[in-house]
C-alpha cells in the first residue's frame, strides 16, 4: 500500500464513521502529522490522548489534567464527541489488555460513536493482541513506510535547514536526493533524520556518503528484530566464485532489473533463485557474492529462530521477518538449507499441531504474492526433502543445479585460494593439481568440491610452514608437491556419497538448469582445458 492509498482508505473509514480504527505503525510522530492534515481536510478537531498528558488539543493544549486516567478520558470524550472530532489514542493497547473494565468502557464508547456521533476513535501504535471483545469493533489499517517521493522530500527539508551554513557541505541536487532516498527505503522519518544528523556531525555535510550511515541504520533495525541475521559482504565479488558461469550470467541479467531504466521499461522485480546441489560447491558463497555485487543488504533467515514456544508465536515471527525484508528492500533474503526446516511439514499436524505447515504456507504465499524488491536466494543440499510446492514455477524464477567443479572451475578455485594465501598461482603447476583433484584419480563422477580444494590449500600451507620452521629446511616455502600430497590424502565427499550424487544429477537433468558451463561450452570459449568426459548434471540454458 502506498501513502496515497493509505490516506484514501483512512478517509473512507473516517467518513463511514467506523468506531475504532487502528493504525498499525511504529512511526507515531509521522502518523500524527498525517492525521493533522486529514483532520483539517475533513474539518474536524484533532484531540490526542496519552497516559502522561491525558487529552490534549493541538499537541499541547490540555483539556483536563484528570484525563490522564483512562476512564475519566473516555467519559470526557463522550461529551466532546458531539462535535466532529478525531480522537487519537497513543498508549491504549497496554491499558486495554490490563483490565476488562477498560475494554468494556472503550467498547461502549465505540458503539456510541458509531450510532450517533460524528467522530472517530483512532488507535496509533504497533499491532498487539486485540481483546476478543473488541475484535468486531476494530478496523486495522497498516501505515506504509515513506515511499521514494516522500523520502526525498524528508531529506530535502532536513538539508535545507542547514543550506545557509557555510561551514557545512550540503548537496541537495536531484541525483543525491534520489540516491539517498533509494538507500533509505524501509526507514522511518525519525531514523532518516538521525542518519542525516550523524552525517552533519561526522562529515560536516550531507552527500552521497550518507548511504553508509543509512545502511548501518538498517543493520541496527535487523539486529533489533532478532530473527534475521545481517550478513556482511564487504570485500567480496563474483570473481570470488570459481566457475558457475551460467549462474553468474543469469544473475548479471537479473541485476539490471533493479535499475530505474528497467522500471520505466516495465520490467518487474525478479522473484529469486533456488540453488540445489552438492555441499561445499559454492552455493552459500554465491549468495554473499551476489549481495556484494548488487550492493544490497543480505539477510539470512534462520528458520530455527522462527519457531517459538507459544501458540501463534512462530507464525507471528515469520510475518515479522518477511515484513522486515520488505522494509529494507531492495534486499536479498538468503534461506540456507531450506529443506532442513521444511522437510517435516508433511507430518506437521501430528508433531507440532500444524505450526510448520502454517509457517511453510506463509512463506510460499509471500514468495508468490510479494510486490517489494526482495530477491529470495535459497539453497538446498537434499532434493528429496524439498516439498513439491516449493519447486513449481512462480516461487522462483529458476532452479539451478550446482555440481562438482569441472576442470576449468577447479583451476579457478585453486587460483583463488592460492592468491588468498598471498602466493602467485603461476609459480605452481596448476594443471597437474587440477588433474589430480578430478576423475583421473578417483574415477567417473568423483572429484573434489570447492571447499575440499580450499582445505587442501590450507593443509599444504600448514605443512609447509611446519617444514620451514624446522631446522632441516629453513628456506622452504609451499610447493606444488605440498598441494599434491594434500590432495591425495583427501577423501572426497563425492566418493562417499556417489550414489546420492548420481540420483541428484539424474533429477537435475529434468528439473534444474546447470549452474556451470558444459565442457563443450568451455572448450568452445577457450576458457580452459575441460574434459568432455566429466560427468555433469542439469539442463543447458541459452541466453
Amino acid at each position: 500500500m502506498t501513502k496515497d492509498e493509505f490516506l484514501q482508505e483512512l478517509e473512507v473509514l473516517i467518513r463511514a464513521r467506523y468506531g475504532i480504527i487502528l493504525i498499525n505503525t511504529l512511526e507515531e510522530e509521522r502518523a500524527l502529522d498525517l492525521l493533522k492534515s486529514m483532520a483539517a481536510k475533513l474539518n474536524k478537531r484533532l484531540l490526542t490522548w496519552s497516559c502522561t498528558k491525558g487529552l490534549t488539543m493541538n499537541d499541547d493544549q490540555a483539556i483536563d489534567p484528570n484525563t490522564v486516567d483512562l476512564m475519566t478520558a473516555i467519559a470526557k470524550v463522550e461529551q466532546l464527541a458531539e462535535e466532529p472530532s478525531l480522537f487519537v489514542w497513543l498508549d491504549l493497547q497496554s491499558h486495554l489488555n490490563s483490565s476488562p473494565v477498560y475494554v468494556r468502557r472503550f467498547k461502549e464508547l465505540s458503539q456510541e460513536i458509531r450510532e450517533r456521533m460524528p467522530s472517530n476513535s483512532i488507535i496509533v501504535g504497533p499491532l498487539a493482541d486485540i481483546p476478543v471483545e473488541l475484535q468486531k469493533e476494530v478496523t486495522i489499517i497498516d501505515m506504509p513506510y515513506p515511499d521514494l517521493a516522500e523520502l526525498k522530500s524528508i531529506i530535502s527539508q532536513f538539508a535545507k535547514q542547514y543550506a545557509d551554513r557555510t561551514e557545512l557541505n550540503i548537496d541537495c541536487s536531484d541525483p543525491t536526493l534520489d540516491a539517498l532516498g533509494r538507500a533509505a527505503i524501509g526507514l522511518s522519518k525519525t531514523e532518516i533524520e538521525n542518519c542525516l544528523a550523524k552525517s552533519l556531525v561526522k562529515n560536516k555535510g550531507i552527500s552521497r556518503q550518507d548511504i553508509d550511515f543509512i545502511l548501518e541504520e538498517k543493520k541496527q533495525n535487523i539486529r533489533k528484530a532478532g530473527i534475521l541475521e545481517y550478513v556482511e559482504t564487504e570485500n567480496l565479488e563474483t570473481n570470488d566464485i570459481g566457475g558457475l558461469d551460467n549462474l553468474k550470467k543469469w544473475l548479471e541479467i537479473r541485476k539490471q532489473a533493479y535499475t530505474p531504466e528497467a522500471e520505466q521499461f516495465g520490467i518487474g522485480w525478479p522473484k529469486g533463485v533456488l540453488l540445489v546441489g552438492i555441499p561445499g560447491c559454492g552455493k552459500s558463497l554465491s549468495a554473499k557474492c551476489v549481495a556484494a555485487a548488487w550492493k544490497m543488504p543480505l539477510l539470512r533467515l534462520d528458520l530455527g529462530r522462527v519457531f517459538g514456544m507459544y501458540v501463534g508465536t512462530s507464525e507471528a515471527n515469520i510475518r515479522q521477518a518477511l515484513a522486515m525484508c520488505e522494509a529494507v528492500s531492495p534486499s536479498i533474503l538468503w534461506i540456507d538449507e531450506i529443506e532442513k526446516a521444511l522437510s517435516g511439514q508433511a507430518s506437521s499436524s501430528q508433531t507440532d499441531g500444524g505450526t510448520t505447515s502454517r509457517v511453510f504456507g506463509t512463506i510460499l504465499t509471500w514468495m508468490q504474492e510479494k510486490k517489494s524488491p526482495v530477491f529470495v536466494f535459497a539453497t538446498a543440499n537434499n532434493i528429496a526433502s524439498l516439498p513439491p510446492e516449493l519447486l513449481r514455477k512462480g516461487r522462483f524464477d529458476e532452479i539451478f543445479f550446482v555440481d562438482l567443479p569441472n576442470e576449468q572451475e577447479r583451476e579457478e578455485i585453486f587460483r583463488i585460494h592460492i592468491k588468498r594465501i598471498k602466493r602467485d598461482p603461476d609459480q605452481f603447476d596448476i594443471g597437474k593439481m587440477v588433474k589430480l583433484s578430478g576423475e583421473s584419480t578417483w574415477g567417473d563422477g568423483v572429484r573434489l568440491t570447492g571447499s575440499e580444494i580450499e582445505a587442501c590449500v590450507n593443509q599444504a600451507l600448514l605443512e609447509a610452514f611446519f617444514v620451514k620452521n624446522s631446522a632441516v629446511h629453513p628456506e622452504e616455502d609451499v610447493t606444488t608437491a605440498d598441494f599434491e600430497r594434500a590432495i591425495l590424502q583427501s577423501v572426497p565427499l563425492s566418493r562417499v556419497r556417489k550414489e546420492d550424487i548420481g540420483y541428484m544429477r539424474n533429477w537435475a537433468m529434468e528439473n534444474a538448469v546447470r549452474a556451470s558451463l558444459t565442457p563443450e561450452q568451455v572448450m568452445t570459449a577457450a576458457v580452459g582445458s575441460a574434459s568432455a568426459s566429466e560427468v555433469t548434471g542439469g539442463r543447458s540454458i541459452d541466453f
